[in-house]
C-alpha cells in the first residue's frame, strides 16, 4: 500500500492536481468570504432573494451553453499540439455571445412570469433582467476556463478563476464603503466579475481564434458531439440546483436563504471535483488504450477518494465556525450542511469514474439519462419530504439523488468496461 500510495504521489496527474486543488482552493475561499460577507450584510430573507436567482441564473446558462463546455475540453486536448483547436474555439464563442444575448433579452421579456407564475415569488422580478446580462457573462468565462483546462495549461485556469474571484471581493469592499448592500448588489457583482475575467484572458488565448476557418466538417465534429453533452449538461444542471428552487416554492425566503447557507458551505466539495476533474478530463480524452486508461483510473480515484475524504471532514469544524458567525439567522444550516456533505462527498470521489465514462468511453448519453431520473427523485423526493420536514428534507431528496447516481455511475462504468474487452 505505501509503495502505491508513493506512486500515486509520483504521478504527473498528482502534481498537476496540485496546482488545481489550490487555486480551487483559494477560489473557494475567496468566493466563500464574498458569500458569507454578503449572508451577514444583507440577512437570511434578502440572502434568500440573492440565492434563488442565482440558482435560475445557473440554470438558464446551462441549457443555453448547450454542452458547449464539455466539448471544448474534448476538441481543444485532441488538438492541443497544433493550432487545429482554434477553429472548434472559434465556433464556440460566436455561438455562446448569439444565445447568451437571445436568452438575456428573453429573460428581461419574461420576467415577470417567470418570477410570479413559476417560483411563485414576485420580489425576484426586478431581479431578473440583472440576471440575463450574467448569462452571457458566465457563458463567455467558461469558454476561457475551459479552453485552458483543454490546453493543460492549468496555472492559467486557477489563475484566472482565482483573479475573477479576487476582483469581486475588491469590488465588494469598495461597494460596501459606497452603497447599502442588498441582493441587488450582490447580484451585480456576481455578474461583473466572471465577464471581467473573459476579458483578461485575451492576453493569453491565442488572438487567432477570431480568424480561423471553420469549415463544415468542424461544425459537424463539433455538434454530433454536442448533442449528447448538451442534453445531460441541462439534466445535471436541473438536478444541481432544483433543490433551492424547490425550497423556495415550498417555504419561504427566509428559509430558502437558510438553506442556501447550508449549500454555500458545501460549495468547496463540487469546485473540488472540478479541479479533479480539470486534470483528470484531458487525460481520458487523449487515451487510446484501455489497459492504460483502466490503470490511470484506479490511481485516479484513489486520489480522489482520499482527498474528498480529508477535505470532507476538515470542512465541519470551519462551517460550524462560519454558522457562527453569520449570526442566527443561518443557526439551522448545520444539519443539512452535514447531509449535503455527505452527498458531495460521494460525488467527488467518484468523479475518475464518470470521467472515463464520458472522455474515454464516450458514453454522454448515459449522463443525460442519469441526470434526468436523479432530477425526478428530487423533484419526488422534494414534493414528499419538505413540505414535512422543511429544509432537512431539501436535503435528504439531494442525499438520496446522490447515492443513486454512484450505483448508476459503477453500473455503467463495468458495462463499458466489459464491452471494450
Amino acid at each position: 500500500m505505501r509503495q502505491y500510495i508513493n506512486q500515486v504521489l509520483m504521478t504527473h496527474t498528482f502534481r498537476q492536481s496540485i496546482i488545481t486543488v489550490v487555486s480551487t482552493f483559494v477560489t473557494a475561499g475567496l468566493g466563500a468570504v464574498f458569500y458569507l460577507l454578503l449572508a451577514r450584510l444583507i440577512g437570511a430573507h434578502e440572502y434568500g432573494l440573492f440565492s434563488v436567482v442565482v440558482s435560475l441564473l445557473t440554470i438558464i446558462v446551462t441549457f443555453a451553453d448547450l454542452g458547449m463546455s464539455q466539448s471544448l475540453v474534448k476538441f481543444v486536448a485532441e488538438n492541443s499540439e497544433s493550432d487545429k483547436y482554434q477553429p472548434y474555439v472559434k465556433i464556440a464563442l460566436f455561438t455562446k455571445i448569439a444565445i447568451g444575448l437571445a436568452v438575456s433579452l428573453a429573460l428581461w421579456l419574461f420576467a415577470k412570469p417567470l418570477a410570479v407564475s413559476f417560483l411563485h415569488q414576485p420580489e425576484v422580478v426586478s431581479l431578473l433582467p440583472i440576471a440575463g446580462w450574467g448569462i452571457l457573462s458566465l457563458m463567455l468565462f467558461s469558454l476561457s476556463v475551459h479552453v485552458f483546462q483543454g490546453l493543460q495549461r492549468f496555472t492559467l485556469w486557477g489563475g484566472l478563476q482565482v483573479g475573477a474571484n479576487f476582483f469581486r471581493l475588491l469590488l465588494f469592499g469598495l461597494l460596501f464603503l459606497l452603497v447599502k448592500m442588498n441582493s441587488v448588489w450582490g447580484l451585480v457583482l456576481f455578474v461583473f466579475a466572471p465577464l471581467s475575467g473573459f476579458l483578461l484572458s485575451w492576453a493569453w488565448l491565442p488572438g487567432n481564434i477570431i480568424k480561423a476557418k471553420v469549415t463544415v466538417s468542424h461544425w459537424h465534429n463539433f455538434w454530433n458531439f454536442n448533442k449528447w453533452t448538451a442534453a445531460f449538461t441541462i439534466a445535471a444542471a436541473l438536478a444541481s440546483r432544483l433543490d433551492i428552487l424547490l425550497t423556495a416554492r415550498f417555504l419561504s425566503l427566509s428559509q430558502t436563504g437558510v438553506y442556501a447557507m447550508a449549500t454555500t458551505l458545501v460549495a468547496f466539495l463540487p469546485q473540488l471535483s472540478s479541479a479533479i476533474g480539470a486534470v483528470t478530463t484531458s487525460k481520458f480524452a487523449s487515451f487510446s488504450d484501455p489497459d492504460h486508461s483502466q490503470k490511470y483510473l484506479s490511481k485516479a480515484a484513489f486520489f480522489s477518494f482520499g482527498i474528498s475524504v480529508a477535505v470532507a471532514l476538515a470542512m465541519i469544524p470551519a462551517a460550524m465556525f462560519v454558522i457562527w458567525f453569520t449570526g442566527r439567522d443561518f443557526s439551522a444550516s448545520l444539519a443539512p450542511f452535514l447531509i449535503l456533505l455527505l452527498s458531495l462527498a460521494i460525488f467527488t470521489s467518484l468523479n475518475p469514474v464518470r470521467d472515463s465514462i464520458l472522455y474515454f468511453y464516450h458514453r454522454p448519453q448515459f449522463f443525460f439519462w442519469a441526470n434526468l431520473v436523479q432530477a425526478a427523485i428530487i423533484i419526488a423526493a422534494g414534493f414528499l419530504l419538505i413540505p414535512r420536514l422543511g429544509i432537512i428534507g431539501t436535503s435528504l431528496a439531494v442525499l438520496i439523488s446522490h447515492v443513486f447516481f454512484a450505483i448508476a455511475s459503477f453500473w455503467e462504468y463495468e458495462n463499458c468496461r466489459t464491452h471494450n474487452n
